[in-house]
């Protein structure tokens, strides 16, 4: 254990803050050094009981879930709507990329404004905001007005995707970080999905109508956010450069919207904004985030903005049918597949730390994203092929569950992978990943389905799947250069407080 202990101290991983005498190291259950290390404070998130941390990973997982939930219930009632304002479908799909584009922007806002004032304030005004947009939705009487509102929308359910996965790295260590992480993902996953199916038996009920496809999310949010206003901690927690060394709590009237209110310890800068930016001249972020943003494009969004016009067309399906064909593979899809991924990422992490002496290598997670890279790709190319030839819809709705499956994979070790590579700068990471996501995602609505009219679907499907598989090949480059590339770049030069 000696020699384990003197090979952490030589490549600790960047937000660790263990002391120059080893005896204080804090162990894991398996005799390694805790990453990072927690002090001696129990106010520390890292030293909350499993119960409080399971409950505020849970308040802020279902604010995530909210976030895909309350821009996607609407999509399989794209007819209704196209129908009501004298539109196309594709045009009356515009409403949901449209809030998916706000929703991938402002978390740059929110994330420097939390690393210095903390994780919950942003949390609960920023969910007000939204709540009070998404009940604009369901009362405007205009279609540009509707595209208007659901915009500010995309901003007020920016909080809990742009900066959710950087509240679970607040509260827990590296060893476990694949499976906490993984239960967030699956919520942010099946946003959209639950959506789905749900949507559309709302719009067809005759005593509800499309319009209640706002108010039903709008409903669920203030519910959840009155249970946030008073059982959400604040997570954001200052460390000082020796173990067991933490900086004082606020006593200001923050701490009334913060409960456990952090310090103060500088004001917010302009070029603050800039650091999600900064993270990408690493390679453990660049490749990662490229790499997750098509990826999730393809198993999971290109499914919700597509699938209204191509059963309907295909299959005549009405809307209650489109979302159960929409929701119900990619529901079943990503809970299989968290099981594939968390678990297995974290025992992975684990049979490396054993084989190195103690000393966690975090490209090890990268190896588990195999499945991941083989299913996403396929399931949307058998989901293509299946439209193209007109198969018995339980086809694409197949493909919609193995690509759903191989997304969760490669979710959770993207974003387990990148927070322990650089744990302080996790809120510019999540962010980050957030950005990537959204933005690719919101161009698929305007060009998927009008390319796949012009060649086919199975020609369509396949060639963004192509690009998909092939943009792993940054993965499989970090798995051989990954930790040569962190050790010669450093850690970042902000949050060493973090």
């Amino acid at each position: 254990m000696s020699e384990a202990k003197e090979d952490v101290k030589q490549s600790e991983e960047p937000g660790d803050r263990a002391s120059d005498d080893l005896t204080h190291l804090k162990l894991d259950q398996n005799g390694f050094p805790l990453r990072p290390q927690p002090s001696d404070d129990p106010l520390d998130p890292l030293n909350w009981s499993f119960w409080t941390k399971f409950g505020v990973l849970i308040q802020v997982s279902f604010l995530a879930f909210l976030g895909p939930f309350a821009h996607a219930v609407i999509n399989s009632a794209y007819g209704l709507v196209a129908k009501e304002f004298h539109l196309a479908i594709q045009t009356a799909s515009y409403q949901t990329t449209v809030g998916i584009l706000l929703a991938g922007v402002s978390p740059i806002i929110w994330s420097p404004i939390s690393n210095v004032y903390g994780r919950r304030p942003i949390l609960i005004f920023v969910s007000a905001f939204g709540i009070a947009m998404q009940c604009g939705s369901a009362v405007v009487k205009t279609w540009s007005g509707i595209l208007a509102i659901r915009a500010f929308v995309g901003i007020g359910t920016s909080a809990g995707m742009g900066i959710g996965a950087a509240v679970v790295a607040d509260m827990y260590f590296q060893h476990e970080r694949g499976k906490f992480m993984g239960i967030y993902i699956v919520f942010v996953s099946n946003g959209a999905h639950v959506a789905g199916l749900i949507g559309g038996f709302i719009a067809q009920n005759p005593h509800l109508g499309w319009r209640w496809c706002y108010w039903v999310p709008a409903i669920c949010w203030a519910g959840s956010w009155l249970i946030n206003l008073f059982c959400l901690p604040e997570t954001l927690y200052h460390r000082d450069n020796t173990l067991g060394t933490s900086y004082q709590r606020n006593d200001s009237w923050l701490k009334l919207f913060t409960f456990n209110g952090v310090h103060i310890r500088r004001k917010l800068r302009i070029w603050d904004f800039t650091h999600v930016f900064n993270m990408l001249r690493y390679p453990s972020v660049f490749f990662p985030t490229l790499y997750y943003s098509v990826s999730f494009g393809l198993g999971s969004v290109l499914y919700a903005v597509t699938g209204a016009a191509a059963f309907g067309a295909l299959y005549h399906f009405d809307t209650a049918q489109i979302g159960l064909a929409i929701g119900l593979g990619t529901l079943i899809g990503t809970i299989i597949g968290e099981f594939a991924a968390g678990p297995v990422s974290d025992y992975i992490l684990y049979l490396s730390t054993r084989n190195s002496g103690g000393t966690p290598t975090p490209e090890a997670r990268l190896h588990a994203m195999w499945p991941g890279f083989l299913l996403c790709p396929a399931g949307t190319i058998i989901e293509g092929v299946c439209f193209q030839y007109k198969t018995h819809w339980a086809g694409p709705v197949m493909g919609i569950g193995i690509g759903a499956f191989g997304l969760q994979i490669i979710s959770t070790n993207i974003f387990a992978y990148a927070t322990d590579c650089y744990k302080p700068q996790s809120a510019e990471i999540s962010t980050l990943l957030n950005f990537g996501r959204q933005v690719f995602s919101f161009t698929l609505g305007f060009y998927m389905i009008p390319w796949a009219k012009k060649t086919t679907y199975g020609v369509a499907w396949s060639i963004l799947s192509i690009i998909d598989a092939l943009l792993f090949l940054g993965i499989i480059v970090l798995m051989w250069k990954g930790r040569v590339w962190r050790e010669r770049l450093g850690e970042p030069n902000f949050h060493k407080d973090l």
